[in-house]
């Protein structure tokens, strides 16, 4: 892995101090805490972490498809750029108004987790592509019907004109990952939100997606928002790393620079327990303990209990993300601070 030099970057998409809560009977859930994020133009960032650590909430909030009730962003900005001068805070924007509806699916797509539960199995696959380009980009169903079936070529699936007419059910599940990505793709918005796009798929369709999205975030000049618990695919996808523990970041660097000098305890850990081919110890390393529920409240550093250079310090005040050198890294750790 060689670290290339990148130009000045020119954000496209700035996520801060993002707080998303649920506001359930017993308790509040603070899903995303605090979240900073800044998404750059033609750039691809991954966003890790283990389950519950808000990856996802994270990205539900950009789209605005958090339910109300229970959900709610009580804090933050989501600021979107424009070509020009022209920025909107999506946190803002009423999530059923006119405004949003524009941005979803024309500037900002999503890729869903499991594409079996976010097509509609009522609906041929040509009508769902068709609708989005039907709301975005014309009126007439054939031109319609005409890129969803250009679409579904660009992301080789055989014999597009036929699947065209077939329902989800009769698609494996790489061909519903990739008629996933063409119908978020169909209107080549600037920012491609993937939630976990390779999760149900084997390692050779997996690695196809991935080619995939890469060929296409060329052809469209996109920037990629990765969220995955798959440090390899961030290995090979992303140009920046944002590394999340119970709905803050706690690191972020560039993937040269996190994979080869990690600073975060929890960081370092995720890293000792995935295999690696021809590591010479033969035994992973796992994080003791579990992740904290986000109801609770929680005094220090979230991390205190499961860290192995847990300090006082840790238990009593909370770290804030913040520099460690020269080049771009920020940590949350009182070990640098």
């Amino acid at each position: 892995m060689e670290q290339k030099p990148k130009a000045a970057p020119e954000p496209l998409l700035e996520i801060k101090n993002l707080k998303t809560y649920f506001f359930l009977e017993r308790a509040t859930v603070k899903a995303v805490n605090g979240v900073n994020l800044t998404l750059d133009r033609q750039s691809t960032l991954g966003v890790v972490g283990e389950s519950g650590c808000g990856k996802s909430v994270t990205a539900h909030s950009i789209m605005r498809l958090i339910k109300e009730p229970p959900g709610k962003i009580v804090e933050g900005e989501i600021l979107l750029h424009g070509d020009g001068k022209q920025t909107v805070d999506l946190a803002k924007l009423n999530r059923r108004g006119p405004e949003i509806r524009k941005i979803r699916g024309g500037q900002i797509a999503m890729i869903f987790q499991e594409p079996m539960t976010s097509l509609n199995p009522l609906r041929t696959i040509g009508d769902q592509i068709a609708e989005v380009v039907l709301l975005h980009q014309t009126s007439n169903k054939k031109q319609a019907m005409e890129r969803a079936e250009e679409m579904l070529t660009r992301v080789h699936i055989a014999e597009p004109r036929q699947r065209l007419h077939e329902y989800p059910h009769q698609l494996s599940g790489g061909m519903r990952q990739r008629v996933m990505i063409a119908l978020a793709l169909s209107c080549n918005p600037k920012i491609l939100v993937a939630d976990e796009p390779t999760t149900a798929l084997d390692v050779t369709v997996q690695a196809q997606i991935l080619e995939l999205m890469r060929e296409l975030q060329r052809e469209f000049d996109s920037s990629i928002l990765l969220i995955t618990h798959n440090l390899g695919v961030v290995s090979q996808m992303t140009d920046e790393i944002a590394v999340m523990y119970l709905g803050k970041v706690v690191e972020f660097a560039d993937v040269y620079t996190l994979f080869h000098n990690p600073k975060h305890p929890y960081t370092e850990g995720l890293l000792k327990s995935v295999p690696v081919l021809g590591r010479k110890t033969k035994t992973l390393v796992p994080i003791r303990g579990m992740v904290p529920n986000a109801s609770e409240d929680i005094r220090g550093c979230a991390f205190a209990e499961r860290c192995p250079h847990r300090m006082q310090i840790c238990n009593e005040q909370t770290p804030e993300l913040k520099s460690v050198n020269g080049n771009g890294q920020l940590v949350a750790c009182w070990l640098h601070a």
